[in-house]
């Protein structure tokens, strides 16, 4: 009878294993890394924002030395599909917060038109899998390029 127990339990162990194992490969379909570029120089810190065309929760990366990897919420990943992009880097700030808050946001970095989707000019597919996709920004405003308040 103890060795019908063992079996049986090492036959539940055995599934429990395997079934856990099989759900290793993370929520998300897709994986994207990349590079950040101002003018062919790497932009040294940021914030990259992948919105998804088609609806549902944009994924996010921080830019470090001017490389990023995206996630979804606390996932590493996104869903495969078409994305508008945005880019925003601020360098560090120099004033000390009043009050104890957090400090003000240092000097723009990235131009005004990459901080939206629809003026940034930034359109990915992402596939299933692993994608790299660099973006490089250019200081050079897109035609048409009005700055906010004016028309």
């Amino acid at each position: 009878m103890k060795r019908v127990r063992l079996i049986f339990s090492i036959g539940i162990l055995s599934v429990a294993v395997l079934a856990g194992l099989s759900g290793c490969g993370g929520t998300y379909d897709s994986a994207v890394t990349g590079k950040v570029t101002l003018d062919g120089n790497a932009v040294p810190r940021g914030v990259v924002a992948y919105q998804p065309s088609s609806g549902g929760p944009a994924a996010y990366a921080t830019i470090e030395n001017g490389s990023y990897v995206i996630y979804t919420g606390r996932e590493k990943g996104l869903p495969s599909g078409d994305y508008q992009v945005t880019v925003v880097a601020n360098e560090p700030s120099a004033e000390k917060s009043a009050k104890g808050g957090p400090p003000p946001p240092g000097k723009l970095i990235t131009p005004l038109w990459y901080r939206s989707k629809d003026t940034s000019g930034l359109k990915y597919t992402v596939q299933h899998g692993s994608n790299e996709i660099n973006l490089e920004l250019s200081s050079q405003p897109p035609a048409g390029w009005k700055p906010p308040g004016r028309k």
